[in-house]
């Protein structure tokens, strides 16, 4: 025996049921091991694995006389054959060179262990003594094994419990005997120790050799297979591999693999997941396979295909699988958003620096080209404009030093002279027929820009956009069944997040608008079906856009506003465009164990029924569907808050007069229903006349609108109810009209009233006409009738232009611009006759404070009169209609034609210089008053006739004032309380009277225009005739009940107006 090692002899292995060989021949095995000497490990009874796997049996071999071959899965030791090696172990290294014919050294074959954890037990190790049996010339050798104690484990695809740790339960029994079998198959020891969680882990220890490790375990896992679901778990992690720079919209490679062969082959199948969402196959995503891995592949990948990817290769026999996943959370980035500062603007050559800024959405590197002037996110520029005297423009451009593709460009334009420009505090100068641009906020797309037409910026542009917004739209476009729930709550919280700049903008609500149609069009496309989570992300991000603050810009969609231009095709069909679009996703909502999803402006509820059913879905909408055939039917309801913010109140010819008065609610069923009753609550009690409507999405061509075709009402309710039963079902709701209180009272004074002003007035004017050159006896008087003729003249045409306005308002279909006109020449006209009034109030301050005479001539005092009474007041009327007709916030909708009060508050342009005048006017009278208490009696006969003029004046000016400021007063307590029936018949008493109050106190008063009626009557006893013969000829008891409401609604906002406002806001 040459080179063997004899261990440390205090080392003792007993060699158990070996074979002793015979002494003549010796012939080492090879590749054996000499193990640390310190270390004793006993070999325990092991037994042959498959026999793909080559594992020498150490126990006992009983070669045939003529071959030596092992026995193979046998364990029958000769005990006479068994000598224990006491005290010593002789190891034979592979020092020894056989004889090639005589020797035949068995193969090995290697296995890789999958485990997650091994932990071997610090005992001593001996490795066992080869064993060469020798007949017939031919010697067969048997390769020595290690025995070790390692802690091993298995996961399983069941959820984890506690209990799963009591010997005693099921589970524990079903897994340990399972290990306890294929340990004694293998003739080893195994044991189980415990359950853990992640899935169910089972941990336990295993003595035998590492080469019969793996064949126990796939043993363990193939037995477990046939009762429960298997992981053999990847240690390594996905192979991702991205085609492009790595941006959102990028293809993307996902490999999987390859899963060990002896436990899977080939016959498996591949499931993909992302958060725990099984994937599957669409337009986007593709799962390809071959014999030993798995592609995903993500064409187009989006923000809500980020996140936690796994894979799974399943078994077919016994759905156990192979897994492997992400290392934590796959993404991409952004693309570089960069945005400069001015991206346009003009200079004069006078070598000023000129400030020039670049900002970057991410952490990336930027530069200007052609400079040095570089950094991350954010850099700026002082251009010099000393070297500008040769060029037109310039440009400099910023982009990213990474991605040149992304860049933005400043333009400088250079004039010289002074030429005609325009600037004002947002798009500054421009150069007339030049276009000026300006950027969006920080966290927008696109750009500003406005025409430069002489000195005023026409042709304003906006097509900012929130940049998550714009995002969201680019991949609304490419969503599917896999990326759809993430990208809804995406959706949820970038709309609810920035709230506040969603709604101010026509843009932005637009955008979303068409984000939530392309959502419908791609869930109709795949036939996607809806859960409780998605349907509520789509609710609250429809909510957002429902509330009050969005009212201005639905107001601005739906009139197809065309001050600004936010290039938006066919933008008063963005409301129609919304409710049809939450009507295709409801069709595909699934069902769900809640009756109902409950947002802030929106409410949905579900119920199945069977028999007829009467719900009440919420406060203010009660249902009922009297007829089922006794089948299960489910029924769902959306109720919105608010959607009266949304959708216009147009009907089938484009305009209305109405408004829309109860809750929109959206009802759809699973079953053909052709009988359904709903009572809805009326917001205001102001409105009247309900007729029951649905949307009807056909209408005025596609563009949408309420129709009352297969609706009815059927009851009207005192306690502020309308039931309505239709035949179908869709969105339906009420329109109802605005109108002043209903009280007989308020129609006799209206009627009586008006008939009694308008005959004054005209009398009024006839007296003056008869006495004109009577009463010319000083200029102070003159003066004094000049404004009372004025003063009658402008209520006069007034009350013409009323009564037109209140017929405009009368007709079925309204005559937006007619009306417009109506209510200018109304404002300028009912403005001239306060004005008027103060300029009579200027002239008697004048004339009393004057006391030495001369001074101003009377025809200086005729231009300032007339420049006063209609100049101010057409002053007043154009700017308030060019500031409010081009926003179509000038008059009022749905109501008569009067000046708007809920949306621009146009209404204060005749309040404020009213109201005003009425106080200016009592200050003078009180100064005047003193004034001429104190003068002192001895006067002229001239002084003490114009003294008789100026106390007519005084007079006349003590009750007209007051009574002009009570009733446009009155007009202001109906903003506080429009349905006040006190304060209506109040300021319809004192409204409709105005003319007669002008003959009395204004004309009739004065004592010499007495006398001169006087003696026009002296030669003459013939009576002047009835003047209210044309009240009688009035044009029917409707008109004029029309014209006392739309009189009435000359208040200072129109009842039913402000009611409903403030009923939107519940």
């Amino acid at each position: 025996m040459l080179n063997t090692t004899t261990p440390d002899p205090t080392t003792t292995t007993p060699m158990l049921n070996t074979t002793t060989p015979d002494p003549t021949t010796t012939t080492p095995m090879p590749n054996t091991t000499t193990p640390d000497p310190t270390t004793t490990t006993p070999m325990l009874n092991t037994t042959t694995p498959d026999p793909t796997t080559t594992t020498p049996m150490l126990n006992t071999t009983t070669p045939d006389p003529t071959t030596t071959t092992p026995m193979l899965n046998t364990t029958t030791p000769d005990p006479t054959t068994t000598t224990p090696m006491l005290n010593t172990t002789t190891v034979i290294p592979n020092t020894t060179t056989p004889d090639p014919t005589t020797t035949k050294p068995l193969p090995t074959t290697t296995t890789t262990t999958r485990v997650s954890s091994t932990t071997r037990v610090p005992t001593t190790t001996t490795t066992a003594m080869s064993t060469t049996t020798t007949t017939a010339n031919t010697t067969t050798t048997i390769t020595p094994t290690t025995a070790s104690v390692t802690t091993d484990q298995l996961t399983i695809n069941v959820e984890f419990s506690d209990t799963y740790n009591n010997p005693n339960s099921v589970f524990f029994r079903n897994v340990s005997t399972a290990i306890q079998a294929e340990a004694q198959k293998n003739k080893i020891t195994a044991q189980l120790i415990k359950f853990r969680s992640g899935s169910t882990i089972a941990e336990y220890n295993v003595t035998a050799p590492t080469t019969v490790i793996q064949t126990l375990n796939n043993g363990i896992f193939d037995q477990l297979a046939k009762i429960y679901s298997m992981i053999s778990d990847e240690p390594r992690f996905l192979d991702f591999k991205i085609e492009g720079s790595g941006f959102w919209e990028d293809k993307v490679i996902i490999t999987c693999g390859h899963p060990p062969f002896d436990l899977f082959g080939t016959d498996w199948r591949p499931e993909w997941r992302r958060d725990g969402n099984v994937i599957v196959e669409d337009g986007v995503h593709t799962i390809s396979k071959n014999n030993n891995h798995s592609v995903l592949s993500v064409s187009q990948f989006i923000r809500a295909d980020s996140g936690n990817y796994e894979c799974r290769l399943i078994r077919k026999k016994d759905e156990s699988f192979y897994r492997q996943r992400s290392n934590g959370a796959f993404t991409l980035k952004e693309k570089p958003l960069i945005r400069v500062d001015p991206i346009q603007k003009f200079l004069n050559c006078s070598g000023q620096n000129v400030p020039l800024s670049c900002t970057v959405n991410s952490d990336y590197n930027i530069n200007f080209t052609n400079t040095n002037i570089s950094g991350k996110k954010s850099i700026s520029y002082q251009y010099k404009t000393d070297s500008c005297a040769d060029k037109e423009q310039d440009t400099i451009t910023c982009q990213s030093t990474t991605y040149p593709e992304f860049k933005e460009t400043i333009t400088l334009r250079f004039y010289k002279g002074n030429p005609q420009m325009c600037d004002d505090k947002e798009f500054g100068k421009a150069v007339s027929g030049s276009r000026a641009r300006i950027p969006c906020a920080n966290n927008e797309e696109g750009e500003k820009s406005a025409l430069c037409n002489i000195k005023t910026y026409t042709e304003i542009r906006d097509t900012c956009i929130l940049q998550p917004i714009k995002e969201l739209l680019d991949q609304s476009e490419v969503l599917t069944a896999t990326t759809l729930p993430a990208f809804l709550q995406q959706l949820s919280n970038v709309t609810n997040g920035n709230s506040e700049q969603v709604v101010n903008s026509p843009k932005n609500i637009d955008a979303v608008v068409q984000i939530l149609r392309n959502v419908a069009n791609r869930i109709e496309l795949f036939n996607i079906s809806i859960n409780e989570n998605s349907m509520k992300d789509i609710l609250i991000t429809a909510g957002v856009l429902t509330t009050d603050q969005a009212r201005d810009s639905w107001n601005f969609l739906n009139k197809n506003n065309e001050s600004i231009s936010y290039s938006i095709s066919n933008p008063d069909g963005v409301s129609s465009s919304l409710l049809q679009s939450l009507e295709i996703i409801t069709k595909h909502l699934a069902s769900f164990n809640n009756s109902g999803i409950d947002t802030p402006f929106i409410i949905l509820n579900r119920t199945i029924y069977t028999n007829p059913i009467i719900g009440d879905f919420n406060s203010s909408v009660v249902i009922e569907i009297p007829q089922n055939e006794g089948k299960n039917k489910s029924i769902t309801v959306i109720t919105f808050a608010s959607l009266n913010n949304v959708l216009p109140a147009r009907e089938i010819d484009n305009s209305s007069i109405k408004v829309i008065g109860g809750r929109v609610v959206l009802v759809q069923s699973s079953g053909q229903i052709n009988n359904i009753s709903l009572t809805f609550d009326i917001l205001n009690d102001t409105l009247r006349d309900p007729k029951c409507v649905f949307w009807n999405f056909s209408l005025l061509n596609d563009l949408g609108g309420w129709d009352d075709e297969g609706c009815e009402v059927v009851n009207t309710n005192e306690t502020g109810t309308v039931t309505c039963n239709c035949n179908h079902l869709t969105s339906f709701s009420i329109l109802m009209s605005p109108n002043s209180p209903i009280s007989p009272i308020l129609d006799y004074i209206t009627y009586i009233g008006v008939g009694i002003s308008m005959g004054s007035l005209v009398i009024c004017l006839i007296i003056e006409g008869l006495i004109w050159r009577k009463i010319r006896t000083n200029e102070t008087s003159y003066l004094r009738h000049v404004s009372i003729v004025n003063i009658a003249v402008s209520l006069l045409i007034a009350d013409i232009w009323f009564i037109i306005g209140a017929a405009i308002s009368d007709a079925n279909h309204k005559n937006h611009s007619a009306c417009t006109a109506t209510t200018f020449f109304i404002h300028l006209f009912y403005l001239a006759l306060f004005f008027w009034m103060f300029a009579s109030a200027l002239l008697l301050l004048y004339r009393t404070t004057n006391v030495f005479g001369g001074g101003l001539s009377k025809a200086s005092m005729l231009a300032i009169g007339f420049s006063l009474g209609y100049g101010a007041p057409l002053i007043i009327a154009t700017v308030t209609i060019a500031a409010t007709a081009p926003d179509n916030k000038y008059i009022r909708e749905n109501v008569i034609c009067w000046l708007n009060w809920d949306e621009s508050k146009a209404l204060l342009a005749f309040v404020i210089p009213a109201l005003s005048i009425v106080l200016i006017n009592l200050i003078i009278l009180v100064v005047v008053l003193y004034k001429i208490i104190r003068r002192r009696v001895g006067t002229t006969a001239a002084q003490a006739g114009e003294k008789s003029v100026l106390l007519v004046i005084v007079k006349s000016l003590a009750v007209l004032t007051p009574f002009f400021g009570i009733t446009w007063g009155l007009g202001a307590g109906l903003l506080v309380h429009p349905r006040d029936i006190g304060i209506n018949i109040a300021f319809a008493l004192f409204n409709s009277l105005q003319g007669f109050f002008i003959l009395v106190f204004g004309t009739l008063l004065d004592g010499k225009v007495r006398s001169a009626i006087s003696s026009y009557a002296r030669p003459s006893r013939s009576g002047t005739g009835s003047t209210s013969a044309g009240n009688s000829s009035s044009s029917g008891l409707r008109f004029l009940r029309n014209w006392r409401r739309g009189r009435d609604g000359y208040n200072m906002t129109s009842s039913a107006s402000s009611d409903f406002h403030s009923a939107s806001n519940t």
